[in-house]
Order: C-alpha cells, then structure tokens, then sequence
C-alpha cells in the first residue's frame, strides 16, 4: 500500500511523545491528524508510533466506522533507537513521489493541506511551512529525500527528528505560508489541552455567520459541546433530546393567556436553537458528521418550528378566540411550506448535503445577474429567517408580553421568501429553457 502522508510521534522528549495519545475534545492528537487527513482528500496514510501506543491508538480507531477511515499502515520504532534501516526501507517503499510529514501533536486544518498539494515540489527537495517567522511541523518530501534518509540510518538509527533534518537538508526548499484564517495549534504539554480546545472552539464560532448565532449562542453551545465531546456523547443523542425541547416549546407557547407559560415556551425555543448548534458541534469536534445526522438536524428543526408555529396559533386563538388565527395561520404554514420545498429541492438536485445551511452557502451566497433590489432584499432578508435570529426575537417579544405579534409578521417573512424563491426557480428555468428553443428553432430554420 502507497501512503501520502506519515504521521510521526515525535521522540525528542518522553511528553511529547505521551501526549500523542492524549485527547483533546475527546479525540487523541494523532487521531486529529488522520481524521483531518481524510477530509482533505487524502486516502492512504502510515502512522509512525512507539510499540507501546499501538493498542490504545488501534482501540480507538475502532470507534470510527471504515468507511470514514483512510487505508492506514502502522509502523513502529522502538523507543530508545528511534528509525532504523529496516525501518527507513518500509517508508521508501511505501511512499509516493511526495510524502507529507506532519508532527502527531499538531491540530491543523484540512485547508493547509490543500495549499501543501498546489504547491510544485522543488527538484529532490522539499516543501516547508511557516506562519510569519514560525516553524510549522509539517513538511513535504521528495522520493529523493526520502532515499537519503536511506542512505544515512545504514550507518546508525537515527532519531525522529534528525531524520527529519536530513530529509529536510538536501535540496531546494519551497515555502507555504499558513494564512491567518488556518487554525493551527501545536501541543507540547498536557496543560496545553485546554487552550487546544478553547482555540478549535474559537475557529468553529468565528466561521458562522450571524451576530446572534456567533456572539450569543456559539458562546453557550460550544462549551457545551466541548463536555459532551468528552464524554463521546452521539451527536444523534443531542439531536433527539433537542426535538423534545423543540416540541414542548410549541405546548407552552399555546397556552394563549399564562404569561409565564408563553415565555417558558419561548425560553425553550431558544434553548432549542442554541442546542441545534450542539450536535453539529460535537459531530466536527469528534469527527462524526453523517448524512444520516444531517437529515435528523433538518428534521429536528423543522419539528421545532412546527410545534412553535402551531402554538402560536392556537395562543393567539384562545387569546382573542379570532378567526383571524386559523386564517393568517394558514397562510403561515403554506408559505413555510413552499419556502422548505424549493430550499429541499435545491439540495436533492446539486448537493450530496442534507443541511439546509448549505443552500445559503451553495445557492443564495452564489446567485448573480438579478436586480439590484432583489440581492439586497435577499442579502439582510435572509439572516431574519435563521432560526437563531427569529428565535431571540420570540424570546424577547415573550418578555415583553407581544409574542403573538410574530403570528403576522412571520407570515410576511415566511410569504416573501416563498414568493422570491418561486420567482428564483422559475427565472432560473426559463433561463436554461432559452437556449434550448432558440436551437430548436434555429435546426428549424
């Protein structure tokens, strides 16, 4: 088997090397690297460890489906000699013309690989990374260095590290620097864990968009999830609990006259959209993220919003005993409903993705060529249609008393995001339709 990349445990002290196997937000740092590894592309990869982490790093292994996994060979040095010539032969065999090289304790992104592989490799060199004046541990090596390295331990064994450097020595060197927005975090100590956690916590709240969903929830959610993490909770778990938060929300919000079942219905639907971030949390924190996750998200929120929705109406009907309620109510469900279709739709069709924020990302970040009212009503229009922003606005309206009021004003959010969206899909239509009949006409012709 041909590997891409090897993961070496770094043998220059005894904690660096423990702390290959110690967790960070409940994964191990060298299971970091091979998870983050196979979400860049890469399928094969070797793992250099000590004998004595072999059991544990192949136990956990084991809690991850193969399908998920890379093909992995475990190679293993002995503590006190370090790569051997026998050793040395196995990595030239099983490498490709490039081999990445990249330290067990560094938590990185999948996005630094990618500027590694469309970096061009100098002729029998290397490729090495920095961040401002700053040393990364991961490098690229050329077949040729890799025959060097060869070369040298036939002499004597060499150390992880100095093998490392002479790998590192021959050669041209081309340089990646890490843009700012690339997490990257090197763990030396067992201290340094928490910070870890803080720091990848941290690159998951600054990457959401929205002030509500980014300054308030994330804040509340991801120490949470840090915990729950931990404890290897199933995102799946979090999401079931969350559909019973979601649907009691709409029980106490129907209530109609109690002031304080109204406002512990919206307290919970809150707490419902702060717990919807949880389980995608944990799943990227533990690397767990499933379709079949996706499609229980997507359904937990709908259900949520169902129950509240309904509350609402059967709120405002014992409130006022107003026909008006069933009427505007109507109006409310037909509109989330076509809203719900043509984003679903949207996502069958082009995506493999069951997350409808993927069709902000896919569809409304990328549309073009519309009038200039249109983009902008779309740009701020569509952050009042996340359910973290709707969901503060409920909770403050419960507070002061006015909840109901979100009734009518939802069934106008809900009616101009269907009308936009059908006037999208048929635009859209019509626009591929085009080409088709002039051709038709013109073979006519």
């Amino acid at each position: 088997m041909k590997t891409e990349a090897l993961i070496y445990v770094p043998s220059d002290t005894p904690e660096a090397m423990a702390m290959a196997t110690r967790k960070v937000a409940g994964v191990p740092l060298i299971i970091r690297g091979v998870m983050t590894l196979k979400q860049s592309g890469i399928k094969s990869l070797s793992l250099l460890i000590a004998s004595s982490q072999r059991e544990r790093i192949v136990r956990f292994l084991g809690r991850y489906n193969d399908s998920v996994l890379p093909e992995i060979k475990i190679l293993e040095y002995e503590e006190h000699y370090g790569i051997s010539e026998e050793l040395a032969k196995k990595v030239v065999e099983n490498a490709f013309e490039r081999l990445l090289l990249i330290n067990s304790n560094l938590i990185f992104e999948k996005e630094l690989i990618h500027l590694f592989k469309e970096t061009p490799m100098p002729q029998g060199g290397s490729i090495r990374c920095k961040a401002g004046a700053h040393s990364i541990p991961m490098y690229e090596v050329s077949s040729n260095a890799i025959e060097r390295l060869h070369k040298e331990v036939a002499v004597r064994p060499r150390s992880i590290e100095t093998a490392i450097r002479i790998m590192l020595e021959g050669g041209d060197v081309a340089i990646v620097n890490k843009p700012a927005e690339i997490n990257t975090f090197l763990v030396t100590h067992c201290r340094e864990r928490a910070v870890a956690e803080k720091s990848l916590a941290e690159a998951i709240r600054l990457r959401i968009d929205g002030p509500v969903a980014r300054y308030i929830n994330k804040r509340i959610s991801l120490p949470v999830s840090l915990i729950l993490s931990k404890l290897w909770i199933s995102p799946n778990t979090i999401t079931a609990f969350n559909i019973i938060v979601g649907v009691f929300s709409g029980v106490f919000v129907a209530d109609g006259n109690r002031y304080h079942y109204i406002l512990a219905g919206a307290i919970l639907f809150q707490l419902a959209s702060i717990i919807d971030g949880c389980d995608g949390e944990v799943a990227k924190l533990t690397f767990r993220a499933t379709k079949f996750g996706q499609y229980a998200d997507t359904l937990c929120d709908n259900l949520s919003l169902g129950s509240f929705i309904t509350g609402l109406i059967a709120g405002y009907w014992r409130q006022t005993h107003s026909y008006v309620a069933f009427y505007v109510g109507s109006i409310l469900v037909f509109t989330t409903g076509v809203t719900f279709f043509w984003m679903i739709r949207f996502l069958k069709k082009n995506t493999d993705s069951a997350s409808l924020v993927t069709y902000d990302k896919q569809y409304l970040s990328k549309l073009k060529e519309q009038p200039k009212f249109l983009m902008i009503f779309i740009k701020y229009g569509k952050y009042l249609l996340k359910k973290d922003v709707f969901s503060f606005m409920f909770l403050c309206s419960a507070i002061f008393g006015v909840l109901y009021w979100w009734l009518f004003l939802a069934t106008l959010g809900t009616s101009s995001a269907a009308i936009v969206l059908t006037y999208l899909n048929i635009a859209e239509s019509l626009k591929k339709r085009t080409p088709t009949v002039i051709a038709s006409e013109g073979k006519n012709l």
